[in-house]
């Protein structure tokens, strides 16, 4: 008689009679669906109250959510510190753990430094540069305005119908915009600054969300691999291994599109702003500084963000000289194409993995229920479910037999309406370049999980 390995792992299958379970599975969904359905009656009913509530919770939550949105922003940042480091340390060091432990620190702190950095020089680069283009402007503009409807007079021709129409249009423009600067400008900066002192008590509320949030980045940062250990513990006790596999599985994907997509956009649009700087700098045009982190700033914005930022970019300059504000769109022209063709595509990569269709709606629609942050987060958020739909499509073809390839439904008008699943992928093959079998599904072989 044979004696077993000491070592070796006693699996026992605790999985019990189906009927009471059965039973139970139903009860719970009936209870989740009445549930669901008393509590719409309830927001319908109680709207105004739920607003509020809900309101109130996120006000309560704004420093955690605002924490972590920075953390999650600066965790790339921190963890190339940390390998680098931690890479260094453990060739040199014995104490594997109190290596680590150190890097981390290091890491952090490395990572702090540049993020106060690099808000330092904008606020150095930019709070003198709008300061000096707000009086340029307040001295200037009148003069310029009307040397611009000049030059467009001439330019254009006094005697042709067309030319008198445009003119009549831009003499409106240039009055409104002198009558804006002499009288409503500051007109508008009292009642700008009557809001501010009427609405201190929120200034303090943004400033108090802030700062307890960079509290809590550095806190998450510090324990981000605890938070996710506990995340995984939770998921493979509330789920079966085969789904817990999967939701882990789908979370690191959507990971790391958000990851790939943010760091890349910033990496991307830090490019485009230093090339915005060095040409205008090349090219002697105005407000070097202020334009290109205009066009930096809003290259962040998925499709929108370069009309966002040419344009007012471009109206600073009219003013200033129209022919030159022409070559300064000749030059954002030509930026946006080297961005759109040879560094958005090295940076950012297939990280998105979108069409330019569902860029375009996810910017519109989650622009709109979101704001700036829709815009932002609107396309990795879009990915995101764009790939969860895609997995679940391919698999439930793949259960049925049929090609997952959205191409071959090019030429395909209707399927055999027999169940068909999968049993091989050699031997013979229908019409679909598939081997079939009877109506009997059978399941896939369990996976093996992921190991982190």
């Amino acid at each position: 008689m044979e004696k077993k390995d000491s070592n070796e792992k006693i699996i026992v299958d605790r999985r019990g009679g189906g009927t009471w379970r059965k039973y139970t599975v139903w009860g719970v969904m009936a209870f989740l669906v009445i549930a669901a359905a008393v509590l719409l009656i309830f927001l319908f009913v109680q709207k105004d109250d739920f607003l509020d509530t809900l309101g109130s919770l996120m006000s309560a939550l704004a420093p955690v959510l605002v924490g972590g949105i920075m953390a999650y922003v600066m965790n790339p940042l921190m963890s190339f510190f940390d390998r680098k480091i931690s890479h260094f340390l453990l060739k040199r060091v014995k104490k594997k753990k109190r290596a680590l432990s150190f890097s981390k620190g290091v890491s952090l702190l490395l990572t702090l430094i540049v993020v106060v950095l690099i808000f330092g020089v904008l606020v150095y680069m930019l709070v003198p540069e709008i300061t000096a283009t707000v009086d340029r402007l307040v001295e200037e503009v009148p003069g310029q305005a009307e040397n611009f409807l000049e030059w467009f007079k001439t330019t254009v021709g006094d005697g042709s119908w067309f030319g008198n129409a445009l003119a009549t249009v831009v003499e409106k423009i240039t009055a409104w915009i002198e009558d804006f600067v002499e009288n409503g400008l500051f007109s508008f900066a009292g009642g700008l600054i009557g809001s501010v002192a009427s609405g201190v008590l929120s200034v303090f509320g943004i400033i108090y969300n802030i700062v307890i949030g960079f509290v809590f980045s550095i806190y998450i940062l510090l324990s981000k691999e605890r938070f996710t250990a506990s995340t995984k513990k939770f998921v493979f006790a509330t789920f079966k291994r085969r789904k817990a596999n999967r939701i882990i599985r789908t979370a690191r994907a959507c990971h790391h599109k958000f990851t790939g997509a943010i760091t890349g956009k910033i990496l991307d649009s830090a490019i485009v702003g230093v090339l915005c700087f060095v040409g205008m700098t090349l090219f002697n045009f105005p407000y070097v500084a202020l334009i290109s982190v205009i066009v930096g700033v809003t290259n962040l914005i998925p499709f929108f963000g370069p009309y966002i930022g040419a344009v007012p970019s471009a109206l600073l300059i009219l003013f200033v000289d129209p022919l030159q504000c022409l070559w300064f769109v000749i030059f954002i022209i030509v930026l946006q194409q080297i961005d759109c063709n040879i560094l958005d595509p090295k940076i950012v990569g297939d990280s998105i993995g979108l069409s330019a269709f569902w860029v375009l709606f996810s910017c519109v629609v989650f622009g709109s229920l979101f704001g700036i942050l829709g815009l932002l987060l609107g396309v990795p958020a879009m990915a995101c479910l764009h790939m969860i739909f895609g997995e679940i499509t391919d698999e439930r073809l793949h259960k049925k037999g049929l090609p997952t390839k959205t191409e071959e439904y090019l030429s395909i008008d209707s399927v055999d309406e027999t169940e068909m699943v999968v049993v091989s992928t050699g031997g013979n093959t229908g019409a679909a370049g598939i081997s079939v079998s009877g109506p009997k599904e059978t399941e896939e072989p369990e996976e093996e999980e992921n190991k982190d």
